[in-house]
């Protein structure tokens, strides 16, 4: 099924939003298992409405990269998979329990280069991983919408739409969480780190643009990029390389 550029990024939210009041019943974290089952939703309803890619480069090269960093970084407790969805806007998508999907238009931004794409899906395994978006309903922040969908609300317009996306935002401190865990996963698995600082600056170009595609920006919509927030980053590759060179030194002496 094909979309028009206005509102592929719109649809991710209300499908996975409507996921979230059907597969839930009430503002309370989940467990585990109700994580996973949402998600799996979710990635049901997502895969109706775009298009996945078949290619086996696109496969081999997502797949391979979601798997070398699940274990390096240990992170094996959630069943995570890893998907191209044929859309050129640039965007990632991480749905709760294990679904990530990539998007045509992020790895055109790349190039295909394998730090940059490991660092965007390792940021969004530490969304999963940390359980954010499960918090984040815990704490109210998708209370109003998700009493809409759930007693009989449609999210039909596109006001509708707009007003879904304008709630998935996660917050500052959940942002540098990811982004410090990114850099640790990365550069666990051998990618190198400054890979996120790059797709940063690539995305900071794009945004200096004089005639942005609106769509182009759902990831920094959904995900706020600042200059602060790219200088952390820099700052906490030096710290994460550090910590990590040490713990890799003990299991290495630790296993002789």
């Amino acid at each position: 099924m094909t979309h028009t550029r206005a509102t592929s990024g719109l649809l991710v939210g209300a499908i996975v939003l409507t996921a979230f009041a059907t597969g839930c019943g009430g503002a309370t974290i989940w467990s585990r298992e109700e994580e996973i089952r949402v998600g799996r939703e979710a990635s049901e309803r997502l895969e109706e409405e775009y298009e996945v890619s078949r290619n086996p480069a696109d496969v081999a090269l997502i797949e391979g990269i979601g798997q070398r960093l699940v274990a390096a970084g240990k992170v094996d407790d959630w069943p995570f998979t890893f998907k191209v969805l044929e859309e050129r806007s640039v965007n990632a998508v991480s749905l709760p329990g294990g679904p990530i999907y990539i998007f045509r238009g992020l790895i055109d931004l790349t190039e295909g280069d394998e730090d940059e794409l490991a660092a965007v899906m390792a940021h969004e395994m530490a969304h999963i991983q940390k359980r954010h978006v499960s918090k984040m309903i815990a704490q109210g922040v998708f209370t109003n919408l998700i009493i809409v969908l759930a007693t009989g609300g449609a999210v039909r317009t596109a006001a509708q739409l707009v007003a879904v996306m304008a709630q998935l935002r996660f917050s500052r401190d959940d942002e540098y969480e990811s982004d410090r865990l990114a850099i640790r996963y990365t550069y666990r698995a051998g990618y190198d780190p400054n890979g996120l600082v790059r797709f940063f600056e690539k995305l900071k170009r794009l945004e200096k643009e004089e005639s942005p595609d609106p769509v182009t920006f759902n990831l920094t919509r959904t995900h706020p990029l600042t200059d602060a927030r790219i200088n952390r980053a820099r700052e906490e590759i030096a710290k994460v390389v550090q910590e990590v060179n040490a713990e890799l030194e003990a299991e290495y002496l630790r296993d002789k």
